[in-house]
């Protein structure tokens, strides 16, 4: 990730807005919550590191050992994997990478239609790749 200050600033803020701790759910839930749908929605993509447990954990105000909690949910869940060294990375292979790579195909096909091409080239373009 060539911009990994900002895509981390851009993290942090989605975060901080969506964990409370006066919130009904147990803060690491809310946070495992939120990962979740970063992982989901594409704002954290496949092979992505997320940010380290304490760094974390001090810009949301969080202890180290809550944010470590979160982080063994979300690879229990299979969202991501922990290498030894190389910290927690969203995994390539995950259903949400899945997931995000549909919303980007959905995306992408309804930049063709803006941009004027038809439904049925489209078509013909994704039966052409599948095909293959």
């Amino acid at each position: 990730m060539s911009d990994t200050p900002h895509r981390y600033a851009e993290l942090l803020t989605l975060l901080a807005s969506q964990v409370r701790a006066e919130g009904e759910l147990p803060v690491y839930l809310q946070l495992r919550q939120a990962l979740t749908r970063a992982i989901q929605d594409g704002v954290l993509q496949p092979g992505t590191s997320l940010p380290a447990v304490r760094a974390l954990a001090s810009a949301l105000g969080l202890a180290p050992n809550t944010v470590a909690k979160t982080y063994a949910l979300l690879q229990d869940d299979g969202l991501t994997e922990n290498r030894a060294g190389a910290g927690t990375r969203v995994r390539a292979d995950s259903a949400a990478g899945q997931q995000s790579g549909l919303l980007d195909l959905r995306r992408r096909v309804q930049e063709l239609r803006t941009a004027g091409i038809s439904a049925d080239e489209v078509r013909a373009v994704v039966a052409e790749v599948l095909a293959k």
